[in-house]
């Protein structure tokens, strides 16, 4: 909840500051200021925390978490607040998928149904009007929606042998290298009162990615993301009140689809049992 919370906080201050700023160069300036903030770990550590126990699998992360920001917080920027986290939330379907396929965790028919509900509502969001084509930057959303269900699972595989700071520091340090050239051309000198926004937007952002983190230590995958629905809630309350829009009759109802069913993954993971009959996942794969 706390971490919902947090990135609904984020999103909006970032769309915020996107009207005015480029988006890669917003990224720049976040992974500046939160490998700043983790300078003084590595200097505590006397290096220690840059010591991986699997850097392959901390660049693959990194990466992913790349791509996602790339696409998904340029989605941010050029959407509504509730269609950006609509759009988003379908990484509760990606982890249940991906999470059945990488990951060995139980896929049911129950979750396979949810699934489909899911992807329903996301069908709903997209379906274009009888005078536009499909918008770029939704697709943009589903994108960086898969690449984060991809993050999340790496995350659970490396929480198991990595600290979290060094976790932090890969992905930041890796995301910095990706952005650093783009985050640099074009580049618009921001006002102070920017400069401050920028601040509370490095640190929300850092306090997201621990969040996350830690409560991926304690939990399965796919029973975890979705208790993040409640962003959509924290969009639309922002969206209305800090950027005057009201969600479209296409978007509440997708969000109402996919809201459900992700509320139908989450009582599947919570009331079955270890295996039962409706486990059709391939049973040589759970010895």
């Amino acid at each position: 909840m706390l971490t919902a919370l947090i990135f609904a906080i984020m999103l909006a201050l970032f769309k915020w500051l996107g009207q005015s700023l480029p988006t890669t160069q917003l990224l720049l300036l976040r992974q500046l200021g939160v490998m700043a903030i983790l300078v003084p770990a590595m200097v505590q550590s006397r290096g220690e925390v840059l010591r991986a126990e699997r850097p392959g699998l901390n660049l693959f992360r990194g990466l992913l978490s790349a791509g996602s920001m790339l696409l998904g917080f340029t989605a941010v920027v050029h959407l509504s607040l509730a269609e950006s986290t609509t759009l988003h939330f379908t990484k509760v379907f990606f982890v249940v998928l991906l999470g059945g396929l990488l990951l060995r965790e139980r896929m049911t028919v129950t979750r396979w149904g949810a699934m489909a509900l899911g992807f329903a509502g996301v069908a709903v969001v997209l379906a274009p009007s009888a005078s536009s084509m499909v918008d770029p930057m939704a697709v943009f959303a589903v994108l960086a929606a898969a690449m984060t269900a991809g993050t999340m699972l790496v995350v659970r595989t490396l929480a198991q042998v990595e600290r979290t700071s060094t976790m932090m520091i890969w992905q930041s340090a890796v995301v910095l290298a990706v952005v650093a050239i783009p985050g640099t051309t074009g580049w618009i000198m921001p006002s102070l009162e920017q400069w401050g926004w920028i601040a509370l937007l490095c640190l929300l952002m850092g306090a997201a990615q621990w969040t996350m983190i830690r409560a991926h230590r304690s939990a399965e995958a796919s029973a975890l993301s979705p208790l993040e629905y409640t962003r959509l809630l924290y969009a639309a309350v922002f969206g209305y009140l800090i950027f005057d829009h009201v969600p479209e009759g296409n978007t509440l109802l997708g969000a109402i689809l996919i809201v459900a069913a992700a509320i139908w993954v989450r009582r599947d993971a919570r009331a079955a049992p270890v295996e039962d009959e409706d486990d059709i996942s391939d049973p040589a794969e759970r010895r």
